[in-house]
């Protein structure tokens, strides 16, 4: 029973999660990917609304063009084709 502990561990070990390592604009499928202050929406890492201190408040909406994220980043295109504000 303990190598079965002791594999366990050591697998964990071997296979660590590196959570956070992606900036804003990067493509991610979950939350966790996504580094401090981030948030995954649609596919993007997008700035987390509470972080988002003094934009337009338009961080991880849906967007057509940068026009639209005017003093909330630009408009990056995420997993599904929509677009969403990365925020500042």
């Amino acid at each position: 029973m303990k190598y079965v502990y002791l594999s366990l561990i050591l697998m964990f070990l071997t296979f660590s999660i590196s959570a956070g390592d992606r900036e804003k604009d990067e493509k991610c499928t979950m939350d966790i990917q996504c580094g401090f202050g981030l948030q995954c929406t649609g596919g993007v890492c997008t700035k987390k609304s509470e972080f988002d201190h003094g934009s337009s408040g338009k961080s991880g909406n849906e967007c057509s063009s940068d026009a639209d994220c005017i003093g909330s980043g630009s408009c990056v295109r995420g997993t599904y084709g929509k677009k969403y504000c990365t925020g500042n």
